[in-house]
């Protein structure tokens, strides 16, 4: 709306907030309250417009002028320039500058210093001068109070990414129902993923993902506008720890409102039978407010809800041994509810719009497809009842699945999980019918047996054979990152794939990392033949019988193409004199490294 307002459009048109309380064939528009709902200038500030383009229907936010602009920086000089060096995040200092200007409106800019003409280079304004009318300076003894980097942090370089932090050190999640549920909906990350974190319990799954291994895969963003690091929480929500971008907000929502995340963990304050969700009103006269949640939920293919299944005084009893979990002490209130205060979220909209809607709570999972029109129970917690710890604890009546089957036990253990976040290989190969190409992600892929090699060429082959049986041999792309295999496997792993490439493959393109090319060289190099005595003189140049560091790295360079750095083999050999009797041994560490 705000950017709509500085190029003097009608207003922000768009699909997000369909079927949700700001659509006002279903709510109230987006009023706060009774009085606002009855307001004349209510009815004009969101418009629904059915089936006008493309037989779509979509909702126009009417653009506001803005008479006065009050924004935030860190310097500006004396013609006005910002620059944004220790905000922790961008948000829309230029874009809401630009909208006041635009409509004869003032702009204010609260700093914490100032400096000459010229001292911002320019590539670093972030709000040029001709926009800004005043600049006030806060006090440098006030700054902490008037000009923190989150509701709680005052400076902290970490959040600006000045300097990077240690998070691997901060303290493990206690097996409460808030690890319990960022466990069961960490299994649905993936490598390679970019994530939305919701406030509240979904910010356990950056915990549970470190805890586990997996979050130096995935991305995690904030709308506020940060790509990478470690999401802050609480009060402190909005920046991030160790960040490896930043974005202004209203490009951020772009990115989302334009289904760019893989996958987005929200929270749920209420649930009701059709898969509603409530977070932005508490209760008549408690309004939270939806933030970004619409834009997410909506926009997201994959969205994961986390709620404990009740509120207020709920006491667990998990056997972190077993692997199990019983109601201590119920919940006084319920979180699964005949209605919804207000609908932030809308289940039937989400049907429409053909995304993976999943449910995680404790004690049960749930899930809302086209298959039904309520809340379908595909999961139970090992050591809950049925009938009294679910359904006597909720408004409606769901589905139970045919195949209703027990949460995953390690989710109630106490050390790590150790599950496989990484996805089965189905879920690895993605075809494109438009021109016959097969993706296949080997990320993290560890074979460690013959037997595992069998299972792999086997399920590969099971998944090509009916693409290639209805259109003939498909093109392939191959990506290696991370894929390792086991020394002394290397000669049965290149013949099982020979035979699928003659098979299946038209082409094949890889994306070949040093764990490939250690199997690409291992075949062409055999070491049952290896003639070791014969290497080892080939790369002795003074023959003195030693090779020195300088001697080995330009051996493996000539005989493998591999470079290595002094200080690679620093690491990897230390102080040993490479002779003739640990030479093998030697290279061979060095190319698996």
């Amino acid at each position: 709306m705000i950017r709509a307002q500085a190029t003097h459009s009608p207003g922000h048109l768009t699909s997000v907030g369909l079927g949700t309380y700001v659509d006002p064939e279903v709510g109230s528009g987006g009023a706060a309250n009774e009085l606002a709902a009855q307001s004349p200038l209510n009815a004009e500030l969101v418009t629904k417009l059915k089936k006008t383009i493309g037989g779509t229907d979509y909702l126009l936010y009417k653009a506001l002028p803005i008479q006065v602009a009050i924004i935030r920086a860190t310097t500006a000089d004396s013609m006005g320039n910002l620059s944004l060096e220790d905000e922790s995040v961008l948000c829309d200092q230029r874009i809401i500058a630009m909208a006041a200007r635009n409509s004869g409106g003032v702009v204010l800019a609260q700093v914490k210093r100032l400096c000459s003409d010229g001292s911002i280079p320019a590539r670093s304004v972030g709000v040029p001068g001709a926009l800004v009318d005043c600049v006030v300076v806060v006090d440098e003894h006030e700054q902490d109070e008037y000009h923190p980097m989150s509701y709680t942090m005052k400076q902290n370089p970490v959040l600006t990414s000045e300097i990077k932090s240690p998070v691997d050190k901060l303290p493990r999640m206690d097996l409460t129902e808030r690890k319990i549920v960022a466990r069961r909906a960490s299994m649905a990350l993936r490598p390679g993923q970019v994530v939305n974190l919701g406030i509240g319990l979904p910010e356990g799954i950056a915990s549970v993902a470190r805890e586990e291994g997996m979050l130096d895969y995935v991305t995690l963003t904030t709308e506020a506008g940060v790509f990478g690091g470690l999401p802050g929480s609480g009060r402190d929500f909005g920046p991030a720890y160790n960040a490896d971008a930043f974005s202004e907000l209203n490009a951020m929502f772009d990115y989302y409102d334009g289904s760019g995340l893989d996958a987005a963990f929200l929270g749920a304050a209420q649930i009701n039978a059709r898969g509603d969700v409530n977070v932005s009103r508490m209760s008549k006269d408690k309004i939270t407010g939806p933030g970004g949640f619409i834009d997410i939920s909506q926009s997201t293919r994959n969205v994961t809800f986390l709620s404990s299944f009740t509120a207020s005084g709920l006491k667990l009893d998990v056997d972190g041994v077993k692997g199990e979990v019983r109601v201590k002490e119920e919940g006084k209130i319920k979180k699964f509810v005949s209605n919804v205060n207000e609908l932030t979220f809308a289940g039937d909209e989400a049907v429409r719009r053909g995304q993976n809607v999943c449910y995680v709570t404790e004690r049960a999972v749930f899930r809302r497809t086209a298959a039904h029109d309520v809340l379908e129970l595909i999961e139970i917690a090992p050591g809950i009842d049925l009938q009294k710890d679910i359904l006597e604890q909720m408004e409606f009546k769901p589905v139970i699945s045919p195949d209703l089957k027990l949460m995953d036990k390690r989710i109630f253990l106490e050390h790590k999980m150790e599950v496989e976040l990484l996805g089965s290989l189905e879920s690895r190969c993605g075809y494109h019918p438009d021109d016959h190409t097969v993706y296949i992600n080997l990320f993290n892929v560890s074979l460690q047996s013959k037997d595992e090699v069998d299972w792999f060429w086997n399920t590969l082959d099971e998944i090509l054979s009916p693409l290639t049986e209805e259109k003939g041999p498909v093109d392939v792309v191959v990506d290696y990152d991370g894929f390792d295999l086991r020394s002394g496997l290397e000669r049965e792993y290149m013949a099982a794939m020979s035979v699928i490439e003659k098979k299946h493959y038209k082409s094949v393109k890889r994306y070949t990392t040093k764990a490939f090319r250690r199997a690409k060289l291992k075949k062409e190099k055999n070491w049952e033949t290896w003639d070791a005595a014969t290497e080892f003189a080939g790369m002795d140049d003074d023959k003195d019988g030693i090779l020195s560091p300088a001697e080995l790295r330009r051996g493996i360079q000539r005989v493998f193409g591999i470079s290595l750095k002094p200080a690679d083999l620093d690491r990897l050999c230390g102080p040993t004199k490479v002779t003739n009797q640990n030479f093998t041994s030697t290279v061979l560490k060095a190319l698996k490294s």
